[in-house]
């Protein structure tokens, strides 16, 4: 299916990205009673623009194995290959990769594959030193299928970090994985402002899990 886009510049301190994002993502709604079809990957969100600003800031993957779960368009994930990692960004969509993988390429960014992986069947069976996600942790259907993944995939010593917009099944279930693992966890707010005339503030919830 062809998606249109448009060009999206993306700042922070001495980061300059330029992105191509879905036009209009209403457009890509073809059933809204089948939440797979519901194109979440579509947007840029939030907490994706808070865990870009944070690894960009705090985090020296240097030449690290990353995972991004529900990479959407890829934006924390390029980060992350900018501060050095070996970054595989994740998704069940195809467009979503088409995309991501595109803005990998316009922005010169090396180290970046793509896998195409359904939670509920995903065939990765490398292990990683860093997972890494946005706003994905937010349906209780699919969360005990990421623990299963988190507990297979990540290296010993691995480390965990995901971004939300204060979301309660989040912390209830970050909470639950920091004790079934043996995490620890240092907890941030990255303060994110978005062109969206009603709701254009957010304060960005940071987990990192580690041992």
């Amino acid at each position: 299916m062809a998606v249109l886009t448009r060009r999206f510049d993306f700042d922070l301190e001495n980061l300059h990205i330029s992105l191509d994002i879905v036009a209009n993502v209403e457009d890509l709604v073809t059933d809204p009673n089948d939440e797979d079809q519901i194109p979440y990957w579509a947007e840029l969100w939030p907490a994706s623009r808070g865990l870009a600003r944070y690894i960009w800031e705090e985090v020296d993957f240097a030449g690290a194995a990353v995972l991004e779960l529900g990479a959407g368009l890829g934006l924390p994930g390029l980060v992350a290959a900018l501060k050095g990692g070996r970054v595989t960004l994740t998704d069940y969509k195809p467009e979503a990769l088409e995309l991501a993988g595109r803005n990998a390429a316009r922005n010169g960014i090396e180290g970046v594959s793509l896998l195409l992986a359904d939670w509920r069947d995903f065939p990765c069976t490398e292990q990683y030193d860093w997972v890494i996600g946005s706003d994905v942790l937010y349906n209780p259907r699919l969360n005990p299928y990421v623990a299963g993944i988190l507990a297979r995939i990540l290296a010993p010593g691995g480390r965990l970090l995901f971004a939300h917009p204060g979301r309660k099944v989040t912390f209830e279930f970050l909470q639950g994985l920091k004790d079934s693992l043996g995490l620890r966890e240092k907890r941030s707010t990255v303060p994110v402002t978005v062109e969206d005339p009603h709701y254009p503030f957010y304060e960005i919830d940071i987990h990192h899990l580690y041992k």
